[in-house]
């Protein structure tokens, strides 16, 4: 896969008011299921996959003052395609650290991979990495307001990566 640009898609960019982990994997994969991009039991399987293996990306080794990501996905059964879905939250989440995973930490920016191919999986998040340790691509995304302003920077700023 030469680039991850293709898999971001205008449709699956969101903006987001949501109170929780909960909320927020219920609102998306609801949506998700309804497009047909994920299986019946997409939620259930992110939902415990998230229990298992926290997703919160710490962001604060590579800069003091940018918002923390998360990269909730799971299992290739679940998935129906391959996409990556971003969600910008209004207000941030606490979700569980993924590389320490008793602590909590505040996420605002969320990016759901969804993969149907296992053997893509580790191609996308390094990827995604490359990205999201560049302090300004994180604060440029603060800027953004629309749905259109945030697709347009994620895939021209995954060309670069």
């Amino acid at each position: 896969m030469d680039s991850i640009k293709s898999l971001f898609d205008r449709e699956l960019i969101f903006i987001e008011d949501a109170q929780d982990q909960e909320e927020v994997f219920n609102r998306i994969g609801k949506i998700l299921y309804e497009k047909e991009i994920v299986h019946a039991d997409f939620i259930e399987g992110l939902i415990e996959r998230e229990c298992e293996h926290p997703t919160g990306l710490d962001l604060s080794p590579v800069a003091d003052d940018i918002s923390n990501v998360a990269i909730p996905h799971t299992e290739i059964e679940y998935c129906r395609s391959k996409n990556i879905v971003f969600v910008k939250l209004n207000k941030p989440i606490m979700f569980y650290n993924m590389i320490v995973p008793e602590q909590k930490i505040a996420v605002k920016y969320l990016f759901f991979i969804i993969n149907n191919e296992k053997s893509n999986q580790t191609n996308v998040l390094s990827e995604l990495m490359g990205f999201l340790t560049v302090p300004e691509n994180i604060k440029h995304l603060e800027t953004l307001k629309t749905n259109d302003d945030i697709y347009q920077f994620l895939t021209k700023q995954m060309i670069k990566n």
